[in-house]
């Protein structure tokens, strides 16, 4: 993203970002999942020695050929330069983790595992069994290493074409209570994404997108979904979008600063 476009779309965010802290969410629902989800800042039992793992991924110059469905470009990476790129920050990591938690999120789905960071945060939240989709073979390899690192026996790695497993996961595996998708940051895989995902959700599921401002065709394609016929509430946190299906909540976006 360039940085006059960055700074553009900072500054609308902001301008638009008037429930801080969850003040003016009239849903008690939704104000409570902002204040323990957005706005909690309580260090979780887990947090310190998956962030110790994120540390030694940063400093592994290691390399590793990686297959990306996604941008047709694959290639040799060192691991310290996916794990700067690809892995969500410890803000957003954990804020994914209190989702789960709040949501009582029992089976979980992701898309796009990368080094399996954001899976083992997922997978720590509590009595869960997380599904988790990536395209390289390396990339689960190392996954599956961190997972049995923590002990983590509650993660289905699944290894191949997103557009090829999705459908075949959704169908298999679902309904999901939570899916975060961190795949492919492109409009139109997004949208599609997501209406295939619609398949495998409850009234009482959460979705979960990742780079919502990355691109003008990702703040497009989160346009589309947060007016979809079937959400009923949204949380936009900047980087991360949050919708909702129940029936209990008025179609509406709320934009919360942390």
């Amino acid at each position: 993203m360039g940085n006059l476009r960055k700074a553009w779309m900072c500054a609308r965010y902001f301008m638009s970002a008037r429930n801080m802290r969850g003040f003016g969410i009239h849903s008690p629902y939704l104000y409570e999942f902002v204040q323990q989800v957005i706005c909690n800042r309580h260090p979780y039992y887990c947090f310190a020695r998956l962030e110790a793992m994120r540390r030694m991924l940063l400093h592994d110059d290691s390399v590793v050929y990686v297959k990306d469905y996604g941008t047709g470009v694959s290639g040799e990476r060192k691991v310290s330069s996916i794990a700067r790129r690809s892995l969500a920050s410890p803000r957003y990591a954990q804020m994914l983790f209190r989702m789960a938690v709040y949501t009582k999120s029992k089976r979980i789905l992701e898309l796009g595992t990368s080094l399996g960071l954001t899976a083992c945060y997922l997978a720590s939240s509590g009595n869960v069994h997380c599904t988790t989709v990536e395209g390289s073979e390396k990339l689960v390899e190392i996954a599956k290493k961190i997972a049995r690192k923590f002990h983590l026996n509650n993660i289905r790695f699944l290894c191949g074409n997103l557009d090829e497993l999705l459908d075949s996961a959704l169908r298999t595996y679902g309904p999901f209570d939570m899916v975060y998708f961190d795949a492919n940051h492109t409009e139109e895989a997004t949208l599609r994404y997501f209406e295939m995902a619609l398949q495998a959700r409850t009234e009482e599921s959460i979705f979960v997108f990742d780079d919502i401002r990355a691109s003008e065709g990702m703040s497009r394609a989160w346009n589309v979904i947060r007016h979809h016929k079937d959400v009923t509430a949204s949380v936009d946190v900047y980087r991360l979008g949050v919708v909702f299906f129940s029936s209990r909540f008025k179609q509406k976006t709320y934009y919360v600063k942390r």
